[in-house]
């Protein structure tokens, strides 16, 4: 019998993804006990796959929370729930809380979950999960060692919009650098189309540049190169480093079965690789590096069950180093209104994206909003602000 029961709030791809992690933690120390959607189909599938019953399917993820009685809650839905769901995730005082990235759509969002979590004694966990694959975890081993020498830079190259895509790389460059702090944040943005992404305004692409109090920078770059997408390029005094992402063949990867999959197998997540090669002034070339694979999520997982036991003090995945993340993408953002160098801490509360959006400030060049994934609502709805 497992020792801990979870709750999951919204039954889409991600959050398939995340009860694999659960299931995948060595010992399986908790079950997934109940879930929450209000998408009749989502609901059902997601049931009958993970063999929830009909008692523990809410439409109401409020109701599941009153119910029953869960030790961990797991928010997988979109962006612009994630605070209102995690504050009343917290007021039920589960144990601890995983929410799906990015953290919040602001840092005043960010602030009102760490908050909530913090007066009702519940511990946050935003799933940034890339730092707990194996050959990232070496990787700021191998900094930490001296192999490259002092950091200079972290180049962070990816497609998609910031919150969804370089919000990733943002984290891992943190991680990196044994979560040193920003000091100041100059960006800029592109924003010729009316974009949106799970309806919220969204830029075409993005520059930044992130000062750290250890000396070293950050070159953020969305949509503008094609690069190492999820990973990073790590310069060094002595050397470079180079991080990224792979998956297993297919044919390996579990099937989701009959439920909805726009976008393929969800467990293709599970069997990411992260990758991970270096030189240095005493190496002949690049070193590859091969430590022992597993699943990054169930490390996630992993590490919360840790926390909870009080087998460790920081989680890599603790809520202070997701509201730093968002701390930094906000002050992109408020660079590219204000036009200006933004020096931490980000005194602005709202997403400066969408304040220049709403009061006409970046006005588009191609009229027309459009979702950018489109294709993961159900139903007739063409975008979730519409939902």
């Amino acid at each position: 019998m497992s020792k801990y029961r979870t709750g999951i709030i919204a039954c889409g791809i991600i959050a398939r993804v995340h009860a694999r992690a659960w299931l995948g933690v060595t010992g399986r120390p908790t079950e997934i006990a109940a879930i929450a959607d209000t998408n009749p189909d989502a609901l059902r599938e997601y049931g009958e796959f993970f063999g929830i019953s009909e008692e523990h399917r809410y439409a109401d993820y409020r109701e599941m929370l009153d119910k029953e009685k869960l030790d961990f809650v797991d928010v997988c839905s979109w962006h612009q729930q994630h605070a209102e769901m995690v504050i009343a995730a917290a007021a039920r005082k589960p144990k601890a809380i995983i929410c799906q990235k990015p953290m919040a759509v602001d840092l005043g969002e960010a602030d009102a979950m760490l908050a909530a979590c913090q007066r009702n004694g519940v511990k946050l966990a935003i799933a940034y999960q890339r730092p707990h694959h194996a050959n990232w975890l070496k990787a700021r081993e191998l900094i930490r060692s001296g192999v490259i020498g002092r950091v200079l830079q972290v180049q962070l190259e990816s497609g998609g919009n910031l919150l969804n895509t370089n919000s990733h790389n943002i984290r891992l460059a943190l991680f990196l650098m044994d979560e040193t702090r920003i000091s100041w944040v100059m960006g800029t943005v592109e924003r010729t189309t009316d974009q949106l992404e799970r309806g919220l305004p969204a830029e075409d692409a993005c520059l930044g540049l992130a000062a750290c109090d250890n000396g070293a920078t950050i070159l953020i770059m969305g949509e503008l190169v094609e690069g190492l997408a999820q990973g990073c390029r790590v310069i060094g005094e002595r050397g470079i480093m180079e991080l990224s992402t792979s998956y297993r063949p297919e044919e390996e990867i579990p099937s989701d079965g009959p439920m909805h999959m726009p976008e393929g197998l969800s467990a293709r997540y599970n069997y990411e690789i992260g990758t991970l090669r270096y030189f240095s002034d005493t190496s002949a070339g690049w070193t590859e590096v091969n430590e022992p694979w597993h699943d990054c999520w169930s490390g996630q997982c992993q590490e919360a069950v840790d926390w909870v036991e009080g087998r460790i003090e920081q989680p890599i995945s603790g809520g202070d180093r997701g509201r730093a993340v968002q701390e930094a993408m906000m002050a992109l953002f408020e660079s590219a209104r204000r036009r200006q160098r933004i020096y931490l801490p980000l005194k602005t509360k709202v997403n400066p994206l969408r304040l220049m959006v709403e009061s006409g400030e970046l006005p588009v060049e191609w009229p027309g909003s459009y979702e950018r994934r489109a294709t993961l609502v159900r139903g007739e709805a063409m975008s979730w602000h519409e939902v």
